[in-house]
């Protein structure tokens, strides 16, 4: 399971966060370590998302099954991620989506509330919520904006910017979902990519 103190280390390096011994003492005693078999949920559709998670190992995609009844992949999330439905405990309605492991994952996780409750009045542990929150927002609002800005080429060369080491560690179907492309045309871009290396 490893050592919870690196744990939280790493997931600090990894937001550009410091914080002093106290606050680090205050999270490490109120999250709790989880760990999520490959394909089971930390989020289920129709669920209300009650827990905020930090992947310290571990891979998450974010989905939906559309009216024809496609799996649309939406987001991926690694090591370093924040996984919570923001949207549904802003709302307290029930997640139109499913947060599923793709592999074995080590998470840290605690309730919404709690951890709000922590924060409440701690400038700093708010500065690190807000950072968790902001990452999320910002990743959503990037692939939204590449469906109106970038062709699927485009897209797929962003994906490969922005997660260099992702790409192996996923079934095609789902990039190519994510990309909203079929999986033959995504094979034919990688071809094209391929060549002109």
């Amino acid at each position: 399971m490893g050592n919870t103190d690196s744990l939280w280390m790493k997931l600090l390096r990894s937001t550009g966060m410091v914080l002093d011994d106290d606050n680090i003492a205050l999270l490490q005693n109120n999250f709790i370590l989880k760990l999520i078999k490959k394909d089971h949920f930390f989020l289920q559709e129709g669920e209300k998302s009650r827990e905020i998670g930090f992947i310290m190992k571990g891979l998450f995609r974010s989905y939906y099954i559309d009216k024809r009844g496609n799996d649309i992949t939406k987001y991926f999330y690694a090591e370093g991620g924040t996984l919570f439905s923001y949207l549904a405990y802003l709302s307290q309605k029930e997640s139109t989506y499913c947060i599923q492991a793709l592999e074995d994952s080590e998470l840290l996780v605690m309730k919404i509330e709690d951890f709000e409750r922590i924060v409440d009045g701690n400038y700093e542990l708010l500065l690190f919520y807000k950072k968790m929150i902001d990452n999320v927002l910002v990743a959503k609002e990037e692939h939204a904006n590449s469906f109106k800005l970038l062709n699927s080429v485009d897209r797929y060369k962003q994906f490969l910017a922005k997660y260099p080491d992702l790409e192996k560690r996923l079934k095609q179907c789902q990039l190519a979902s994510y990309l909203g492309i079929t999986p033959v045309s995504l094979s034919r871009i990688r071809k094209k990519s391929n060549l002109i290396k």
